[in-house]
């Protein structure tokens, strides 16, 4: 049977999370199991994409607030890392998994969140897209791009990605909480625009206010298990566990 790498890093400052994404994908080679890594942000860390420029940010509030500020590599808009659930998934595109192109690469891992989310008892749907103003919006989670997955009309998983010689990195996060809407207190008023805190939620849900309490560390942990359970089930893959080193490599734990 197929493999799947998988990766659960638990809470880790953004520098480190992004250079980890960074170094999966740089490693990555087409005949490469793909790669799952799960993790979550301590601090708490504002990110921005790409094409995005960090003079869009308050750098004093950032600060200030006490929240990491970093680039990450693939696209999108900025996002407060705060109670949520990250995933980053490394593959080769074309591939007989994730098909020959960007959408298709969505579709397939949007079928194991998907999966994943009504397993919990939630009724996910699928994005069509936005228009043109809300694509100029700084906001990541203000709007619902094409293939993000949203709970009766509000998006709950926010996803970018980036490819090049037949390799991509797509990073999702999904919402576990409500402290993603913080995010406005980071950004210059003039990036802000007429948004404020109120709308961001509305436009939003998340997994603590749809049951009506926060999650705790614990279930935090387990719902990263359970998410990769997930995406090996519905790939049809064999979940391969790896951990870091302290040089930056990775192993397979030996069985206790």
């Amino acid at each position: 049977m197929a493999i799947l790498r998988v990766i659960l890093d638990g809470p880790l400052p953004g520098t480190v999370n992004m250079q980890r994404d960074a170094a999966l994908l740089a490693r990555q080679r087409l005949q490469d199991p793909p790669v799952l890594r799960l993790y979550r942000w301590r601090p708490y860390a504002v990110s921005y994409g790409f094409h995005q420029r960090a003079s869009d940010f308050d750098a004093e509030a950032v600060v200030r607030l006490g929240y990491d500020l970093v680039k990450r590599p693939t696209g999108g808009r900025a996002i407060l890392h705060a109670e949520e659930l990250t995933y980053c998934v490394v593959g080769a595109s074309p591939s007989p998994l994730f098909g020959d192109n960007l959408h298709s690469c969505y579709e397939r891992i949007n079928e194991a969140l998907v999966a994943f989310l009504r397993a919990l008892g939630l009724a996910p749907e699928i994005s069509g897209g936005e228009d043109r103003g809300e694509m100029r919006q700084a906001v990541c989670f203000k709007s619902a791009g094409q293939h993000e997955i949203r709970i009766a009309g509000r998006k709950i998983v926010g996803s970018a990605q980036r490819r090049g010689d037949g390799v991509f990195l797509q990073h999702g996060s999904l919402l576990t909480g409500p402290r993603h809407a913080d995010l406005l207190a980071c950004l210059r008023p003039e990036r802000r625009g007429s948004l404020d805190r109120e709308g961001l939620l509305a436009a939003t849900c998340d997994l603590a206010r749809l049951r009506g309490s926060p999650l705790s560390e614990a279930e935090l942990d387990a719902l990263a298990a359970r998410l990769a359970d997930t995406f090996a089930a519905v790939w049809q893959l064999a979940p391969r566990h790896e951990q870091w080193e302290a040089g930056g490599e990775l192993r397979t734990p030996a069985p206790s």
